[in-house]
């Protein structure tokens, strides 16, 4: 991101013409309809099947245990600062807290998709860059997933890419307070949050204090509230590494599993149009390019490295940079075909955008439906765990019966609808039990096991769905 050479020693000022501020500065108006349109799609896209994950589900507990004073962080996923920021103030709207994140979540995959627009327009792709970019993002079954569950991954591209686009049109302070809300969602953007203030300080651009506030604002959100959770303020990071079964880390080579995702995730339109854009960058020295091109490389690295290093390295970890390289890409293939297109004038041009932005969807359209699906799904599982909890007789006659067990993904939507910590929620059966078993995926053996509990006596609380068996072993097992 440090996209300038350091000036010389003396430098005289000059005032920029009015329109030359206007395409430096575009109007603000420009950013708040992105963030009210993003917001409004957002809320639309509830009216389909709609569940948060389980990363999601433990932040929305948190915001509320953060709202009772009563936060617990001894079990779930890696803390994160901005998603519990928001899932707290939504706890005071009780059941609706769920759908409110997701329209958050959502708002930021949308936004992104602009902001992917804009950035790959500015580098050189023009329109059909730009379309290129935001179609390539939206189709992809990995952008789809995680924006259609809650994850953070589209929210952290938006401020990503948003940061990028404040520095290219000189917005530096807009641009790092961008990167910091970067910085609440992963640390992998630490270091390039950091690298950044030091350049802004180093330039003068921005007060130290604000520089310096700012980071020791960032460490101290993600820290002490593990610290205050949990005991532990290096929690997210031991979590992190307390990693699944089949994950990168496992594989033979790490950063060979990692980089080889990584390709998976780009399209050939996709990685031609990289090579397009670092011909692009050689042959008009475009700084800026360039810095884009290495941070992308930088953040992959990084990832690669924590992978290697015990960290799970999943898809979610690779979306920024592979995110950065498609708008790289996109802005490289518009390059070209625009070259080529702008003889035919403005109908050219628009041909070629549609073209080059089906060039970049297309590829992904045969994952849609299983996407689809597999979203489906979860909504119809995740939905059914209140009703079935009304079913069975509620909170306090199901905690009455036993300890509450169910699936390794479903602990935190039924501590959510339990009004437990998720540390209260178990995996293992042993009576006295309250067991709801599941298909965690559609072609799934059920969850968990019941051997625990057999030779006690069992009944079946709650019939009325067929995706879940809600079994009570109420009376205490042999020792």
């Amino acid at each position: 991101m440090l996209l300038e050479d350091r000036p010389a020693a003396v430098r005289v000022p000059h005032a920029p013409s009015r329109a030359a501020r206007a395409r430096a500065f575009p109007r603000p108006g420009l950013h708040a309809s992105i963030v009210l349109g993003a917001l409004a799609l957002a809320a639309l896209s509830l009216l389909l099947p709609s569940t948060p994950t389980y990363d999601p589900w433990a932040w929305i507990i948190w915001g509320r245990e953060i709202a009772h004073l009563d936060l617990s962080t001894v079990e779930g996923p890696s803390w994160k600062p901005l998603p519990v920021f928001f899932t707290t103030i939504f706890s005071v709207f009780g059941d609706a807290s769920p759908d409110l994140w997701l329209v958050i979540a959502r708002a930021g995959a949308f936004a992104a998709l602009a902001y992917a627009f804009l950035v790959a327009r500015r580098l050189g792709g023009g329109v059909a860059g730009g379309v290129a970019a935001a179609a390539g993002l939206a189709i992809a079954p990995w952008w789809i997933r995680n924006g259609g569950m809650g994850n953070s991954e589209g929210l952290i591209i938006a401020f990503v890419l948003a940061a990028v686009e404040r520095h290219l049109a000189g917005d530096r302070r807009a641009a790092f307070l961008l990167g910091a809300c970067a910085a609440l969602l992963r640390p992998e953007a630490w270091p390039f949050l950091g690298l950044y203030g030091l350049w802004l300080l180093w330039r003068r651009h921005l007060h130290p204090a604000l520089v310096l506030g700012t980071g020791a604002a960032v460490l101290a959100l993600w820290i002490l509230p593990e610290w205050w959770g949990s005991g532990d303020a290096w929690r997210a990071a031991h979590r992190a590494k307390d990693v699944n079964p089949g994950a990168p880390t496992y594989a033979e080579n790490p950063a060979l599993a990692v980089l080889e995702d990584a390709g998976e995730m780009l399209t050939t339109a996709m990685l031609l149009g990289l090579a397009a854009i670092a011909v692009r960058a050689a042959l008009v020295r475009d700084r800026a390019v360039v810095w884009l091109m290495a941070l992308a490389v930088a953040w992959l690295g990084l990832v690669v490295y924590m992978t290697s290093d015990g960290f799970s390295g999943n898809q979610r970890y690779l979306m920024t940079p592979v995110a950065l390289g498609i708008v790289l890409g996109a802005a490289g293939a518009g390059w070209v075909v625009t070259a080529v297109a702008r003889r035919a004038g403005p109908a050219g041009i628009a041909v070629a955008a549609v073209a080059l932005g089906a060039a970049f969807a297309v590829p992904s359209l045969a994952r849609l439906e299983p996407t689809l699906h597999s979203l489906e799904y979860q909504a119809k599982l995740n939905d059914a765990v209140g009703p079935l909890v009304r079913e069975a007789g509620g909170r306090d006659a199901l905690l009455r019966c036993g300890t509450p067990y169910t699936g390794p993904f479903l602990v935190p939507v039924l501590a959510w609808h339990l009004r437990l910590h998720t540390s209260q929620v178990n995996l293992n059966p042993r009576a006295p039990a309250v067991v709801f078993r599941e298909r965690t995926t559609s072609g799934s053996r059920p969850v968990p096991t019941v051997r625990g509990i057999e030779g006690v006596p069992q009944e079946n609380l709650a019939t009325r769905d067929p995706m879940w068996r809600v079994i009570g072993a109420c009376e205490a097992g042999a020792a």
